[in-house]
């Protein structure tokens, strides 16, 4: 394993276990159920028009088109019956049948899209509707949000992506059997563009699916299924933890069913020995086939199935590829696959970004299967196309119950995507990056965005050069360099109050994995603040701690001492709460806001990051200066605990950024500082310090230079801070290479 910062949470469930698929593999054919209330909720909604036009739409689209009962034995591909037309003029409306993860009869549930108006209707099983708007992720360009009233969790996973004739996300549905009604996000994929040749079901297959039942217990599902003679026979073999191929299958686990066409796009599969019907409805979607099914049989009406089915593809196609989509514990995320490992970079409800990356091996038959966590606890069996990618906790295993649905993006690097910046104008921006593109925009407060791009230095593998039109020094030091969730270097800020604006090289931490959990912010951090006025004229600093106690919920402020940031040594206690978002902490005094600030996850490590507009405490109201802007950066590192000065101090080669504008390298360990670095003039510098610890802080040592200025250090390991003294004029910021 690479790195895991958290496993994915699979469900925790009771063991599950049948060799028909009655019950537990086919479905469709249920009456849903006695009915209930109308349960119509709407959320975010640009207009009452918008939302009623887009239900006018698909109840006009379901009298036209998918009402009707349609018998599946056309001898062409009847794509007119299969599309649902609309109102739209957008080709990507219309209406979908869904099948959905949380085990809902997929023959009955529709959703409805109407780009015009950016609105959507879900339709149930029991025709009871529920509807609202839909917006498009700006850090994630083509996946779109849906606003529900039922989303109560800090971060929306509702969410979808496209495909010719699909669609592909997570939505807040009804959970099964609850009482009092309770929602909860689940993958679903939804289509338009069903087979209706009997001829072009032939195929082998692998069916990946999830079991849920009314007494609460989980299971997971995979087959290899085989269907021949021009879609007259359907073949599977069920193989509980183990996978067989259909000519390797023991002949208990076999079945083999006679495919007639029923209505309304379905297929039936008839078995007599034992006697099993299940059905199911044949997708194309990205121009393949896509076996889905679902819902629940009269004869066990308190069993729920999801179940999706991909062509068996030959080893050779696991070449590195990255889908997006949504997993059974409400996380919407990224998958990027190559031929031996995965890697997962999701959001969960809570508004944490989890990474996991895990091996993968191959199982030798079928061939488009592969075990992933073969050596771990939970195991998982992954597969995909070229279209979809669906992963499976094994069945009766830890990790049972937990499936993932995901739509194919394109090749794709993990270090894509939108990152909050934090820099030493006083501003928090926005960079969105792409590595494969080498494309970035980065948008300051206000909207004012520039755009570029950037490439390796040939000479400095893993360090990049941003290219940029405010660059017209001798020398390009507006580089970066990169770490999981984290980009650190130098860009071409606008100077803080400068008049006519002017642009300087100005170091940046960019995150984009914030603590959302209050426990998570837990400990006390030395802080360090770097300040300057306007035009980058240098300001004194400060450096102090902060302590906040294990439930997260107070704060204290104190003097940096080698003790502990005791009450009586307090300057200022603060109550914490949430802000406006996710990650976002508002300290407050005496019921008024003082400060608000983020911690960020670097590489597994807590980092306190602040970047804000100030006034200098040092004029007073009588200058004529009163009052002075400044900005500030404040940066703070909890203190390691159970160790000791200097064990922990790491021994760290680093590339660095400063507020002077230089890009270059540097080397530390408990007894030296040294760094070089070339300056925007093109001219190159150089410092070595003599380092001396600090008693009783395990975390920052002081410098000293050939003629005697003190400086001061600190590290975590992955991060590095460096400045002098009083007055804190100047900030170095490594990231570990």
């Amino acid at each position: 394993m690479k790195y895991k910062i958290r496993s994915c949470r699979a469900l925790l469930c009771a063991a599950f276990a049948c060799l028909g698929l009655q019950g537990c593999g086919g479905g469709e054919n249920g009456s849903g159920g006695a009915s209930a209330p109308m349960a119509t909720s709407v959320g975010t909604v640009k207009s009452a028009n918008a939302v009623e036009s887009a239900k006018e739409a698909m109840r006009s689209d379901e009298a036209a088109y998918l009402v009707e009962t349609q018998q599946s034995s056309a001898a062409t591909f009847d794509r007119r019956a299969a599309t649902a037309l609309s109102n739209s003029h957008d080709p990507r409306s219309g209406v979908y049948y869904l099948y959905a993860a949380d085990g809902t009869n997929g023959t009955r549930q529709k959703l409805g899209i109407n780009f015009d108006t950016r609105s959507y209707t879900l339709t149930d099983d029991r025709g009871q509707a529920t509807s609202g708007t839909f917006s498009e992720d700006p850090a994630e360009p083509g996946t779109y949000v849906f606003a529900s009233s039922r989303i109560t969790s800090p971060a929306n996973t509702a969410r979808f992506r496209l495909a010719p004739d699909a669609v592909v996300g997570a939505f807040p549905f009804e959970k099964p059997w609850s009482n009092p009604t309770a929602y909860q996000v689940m993958p679903f994929v939804a289509a338009r563009a069903f087979v209706t040749d009997p001829v072009q079901l032939d195929g082998n297959y692998n069916s990946f699916g999830i079991i849920r039942k009314s007494d609460g217990t989980s299971d997971s599902q995979a087959l290899t299924m085989r269907i021949t003679g021009h879609g007259t026979t359907l073949e599977t073999c069920f193989g509980y933890q183990d996978l067989h191929s259909l000519d390797s299958c023991p002949t208990i686990l076999k079945r083999t069913y006679a495919i007639t066409a029923s209505p309304d796009f379905t297929w039936a599969g008839t078995s007599s020995s034992p006697a099993d019907v299940l059905q199911f409805r044949m997708a194309r979607i990205g121009g393949q086939n896509i076996l889905l099914s679902g819902g629940y049989t009269d004869t066990a009406p308190d069993t729920r199935v999801f179940q999706v089915g991909l062509p068996d593809a030959p080893v050779s196609g696991w070449t590195q590829t990255r889908y997006i989509g949504a997993a059974t514990n409400g996380s919407w995320g990224a998958n990027v696959f190559d031929n031996w490992d995965s890697i997962r970079t999701a959001v969960t409800p809570e508004g944490t970004v989890d990474e996991l990356s895990l091996p993968l091996a191959s199982i030798g038959r079928p061939q488009g299967v592969r075990l992933l966590n073969s050596a771990g606890t939970k195991r998982y069996y992954a597969m995909f196309n070229g279209t979809l990618s669906v992963v499976i906790g094994r069945p009766i295993e830890n990790a049972r119950g937990y499936m993932e649905v995901s739509l194919y993006k394109d090749s794709w690097n993990a270090r894509n995507g939108h990152y909050t910046v934090f820099t030493t104008n006083g501003t928090e921006q926005t960079l969105d990056i792409d590595f494969d593109k080498k494309l970035y925009t980065m948008t300051a407060p206000g909207g004012d965005a520039t755009t570029g791009t950037f490439s390796e230095d040939p000479n400095d593998p893993g360090t990049y050069i941003f290219a940029n039109r405010r660059i017209t020094a001798a020398s390009n030091t507006a580089r970066f360099r990169t770490k999981i969730d984290a980009i650190v270097g130098g860009f071409p800020f606008a100077l803080f109050k400068s008049n006519p604006v002017a642009y300087a090289v100005q170091p940046f931490i960019a995150v984009r994995s914030f603590v959302t959990q209050r426990s998570g912010l837990a400990g006390t951090y030395d802080v360090i603040v770097t300040a300057g006025g306007s035009n980058n004229l240098t300001h004194p600093g400060a450096y102090w701690q902060l302590y906040i106690d294990a439930a997260g919920t107070v704060a204290r402020q104190c003097l940096p001492a080698t003790i502990a940031c005791l009450p009586e040594a307090s300057l200022g206690d603060y109550a914490i709460s949430p802000g406006a978002s996710p990650g976002i902490w508002v300290f407050t005094r005496d019921e008024k806001t003082s400060f608000t600030g983020r911690v960020a996850r670097i590489d597994g490590r807590n980092v306190m990051l602040q970047a804000s507009e100030s006034y200098s405490p040092y004029i007073a109201p009588s200058s004529p200066l009163f009052p002075y802007p400044i900005w500030t950066l404040n940066t703070g590192f909890p203190r390691p605990t159970g160790v000791t000065n200097p064990v922990y101090w790491p021994a760290m080669r680093m590339h660095i950024a400063s507020t002077g504008g230089t890009f270059g390298t540097a080397s530390l360990d408990a007894t030296r500082y040294a760094t070089s670095y070339s300056r925007p003039d093109g001219t190159s510098g150089s410092l070595a310090l003599e380092m001396q610890g600090i008693s009783g802080n395990a975390q920052v040592r002081e410098g000293t230079d050939s003629t005697g200025t003190r400086y001061q250090l600190a590290q975590n390991g992955v991060i590095a801070l460096m400045q002098a003294p009083w007055p804190f004029d100047n900030l170095h910021i490594g990231l570990a290479d």
